[in-house]
């Protein structure tokens, strides 16, 4: 067993343990635990010999694999069936219930579970983020895949209104990758594949994540991002090499901006696990919180041997607050070229020959119908939400996730219906900031086409519209405008900012999709 309870820094990189479906049976079984574990955060807050002990998602490989933070990585294919079953091993709540305040912190040790960005049923046993696991419970979760399900990079992580912030910040979070003939593809030709799982674990002097002012009000953890529970890892290559990363942006609050090494070039086929429309040459990547990327990097044939890349969050600075100016900005990641032998006085060469390749033709299997361009003459309703966020009256509250809304009013609690919807419906929708701030809006279920944008943007690499994605940032005083389709599921599901310290403090709105509006009472 490797001994993940050590700071691991500027070591190689380790891809999360895998439960990996068949591709001919096409059925996979996963239990997940969720438990307090001892691992390996850093914290400015607490003496070096104080233990960290976190909730986290636990199971039998990732436990053999010394993984004490990010969950294993869950590979499914379209047209299969997917069962979690996940068990509650957290000790008992502190106090019951959550005393008529829905929008405030609480029940941190009861949770559910969403699979985010899957485009599947909102209805128990499958996506239902308003149902709860209470300590000592336990609860099977069952998805159906589409077969015509868009493959790429999505994740998991707790939904429980009141406690989820905590519990993201805490390193409740991994991995869901949905496979198809390209992934085979690539591993014919001997790609290597590299899963980067960021998080930020903002631990107090204790080594505890248990108030949500250490996840929400900018403790230093911009600056202590973990990958994969690793700090600064290495990934090694070789010179003409093609490098598959797959990148999640699983941090509560921190946007991640990111640039290409200069001896590579970067070609993105997926953005929160929608494929592109053909290959996106890039000189870096931008994820808000929830955003995932999949992206090739072409290392140069004319690459250096020897040469270190040191990988930066360049939005640090956008964070909206001044720490960035009192602290250093570590490195997210290294990418090292191979420095081989020696051939003359500070000159190397590969010690093998390079094994150059290029990414291969952009696969038909991407283009699902669920992906297809909207245009004007299918538009079958337009609406408009406005975000606000009252930081001026009482700065504690808004860091609570307090003073947050949408349209004026907060989360209703799940009986509460905002919007409805009929099913195949296609609308444009106009999502309006009126605060400072910007926020992540994420939908559940179906994917949406970006195809407008008012506002300064604090991200350097954002995809030239328009592209599909499931989460993206309002600009401060700006707005963004997409189209989605209904498509395949009914039933009631969230809208939400994804700081997720907003979305427990009400940040949220439903959506229910019927079969037929003219059942809906008035």
């Amino acid at each position: 067993m490797n001994n993940r309870k050590n700071i691991s820094f500027l070591e190689p990189l380790v891809n999360p343990p895998v439960y990996s479906m068949s591709k001919a049976d096409r059925n996979l079984r996963v239990e997940l635990d969720v438990q307090y574990e001892e691992n390996n955060v850093f914290s400015f807050y607490k003496k070096n010999e104080t233990p960290v002990w976190t909730r986290v998602f636990s199971s039998s490989i990732t436990r053999e694999a010394g993984f004490t933070l990010t969950g294993p990585t869950i590979e499914i294919r379209p047209g299969s069936h997917l069962t979690i079953q996940t068990n509650n091993k957290l000790p008992p709540e502190e106090e019951e219930g959550d005393s008529g305040m829905i929008n405030f912190p609480h029940e941190f040790n009861t949770y559910n579970l969403h699979t985010h960005g899957l485009h599947v049923s909102p209805e128990s046993p499958g996506d239902n983020v308003c149902m709860k696991i209470p300590p000592g419970e336990n609860f099977t979760y069952e998805y159906d895949i589409p077969k015509n399900h868009p493959p790429g990079l999505y994740w998991y992580h707790p939904h429980k209104h009141g406690s989820v912030a905590i519990q993201v910040g805490s390193g409740m979070a991994g991995a869901l990758i949905v496979r198809d003939d390209f992934d085979d593809e690539l591993e014919a030709m001997g790609v290597k594949e590299y899963v980067l799982v960021f998080q930020n674990i903002a631990v107090d002097e204790k080594g505890r994540v248990e108030d949500q002012h250490q996840v929400a009000k900018f403790p230093d953890s911009e600056y202590c991002i973990t990958v994969n529970g690793q700090y600064c890892p290495v990934i090694h290559a070789t010179v003409g090499e093609l490098l598959n990363l797959r990148l999640l942006n699983a941090t509560t609050r921190t946007s991640i901006d990111i640039d290409c090494p200069w001896f590579a070039q970067m070609y993105i086929y997926g953005f929160d696990g929608n494929p592109t429309e053909d290959y996106r040459l890039q000189d870096g990547v931008s994820l808000g919180p929830a955003n995932r990327a999949s992206l090739f990097l072409k290392i140069s044939e004319a690459a250096t041997p020897g040469a270190h890349f040191y990988v930066y969050n360049n939005a640090i600075e956008f964070q909206q607050m001044p720490h960035y100016k009192y602290h250093n900005n570590s490195p997210l990641f290294v990418i090292a070229i191979e420095q081989g032998e020696e051939i003359g006085t500070a000159i190397y060469a590969p010690s093998k020959p390079p094994s150059r390749c290029a990414p291969p033709p952009f696969p038909e299997s991407f283009k699902v119908d669920l992906l297809k361009p909207i245009t004007d003459d299918e538009i079958t309703n337009t609406r408009r939400l406005t975000l606000q966020a009252n930081t001026l009256d009482d700065p504690d509250k808004y860091f609570r996730g307090l003073n947050v809304s949408i349209d004026h009013a907060p989360f209703g609690g799940c009986d509460v219906v905002n919007h409805y919807v009929e099913l195949d419906a296609i609308e444009e929708w106009t999502l309006v900031n009126e605060s400072e701030f910007p926020h992540p809006i994420h939908i559940h279920v179906n994917p949406y086409y970006v195809i407008e944008v008012v506002g300064e943007d604090p991200m350097h690499h954002t995809l030239k519209l328009p592209f599909w994605c499931d989460t993206f940032q309002v600009p401060p005083h700006g707005y963004v405008k997409f189209r989605t389709r209904f498509k395949d599921f009914t039933g009631k599901y969230p809208l939400h900012c994804h700081l997720l310290y907003h979305e427990d403090g009400g940040m949220m709105q439903h959506v229910r999709v019927v079969k037929d509006l003219s059942e809906i009472k008035k």
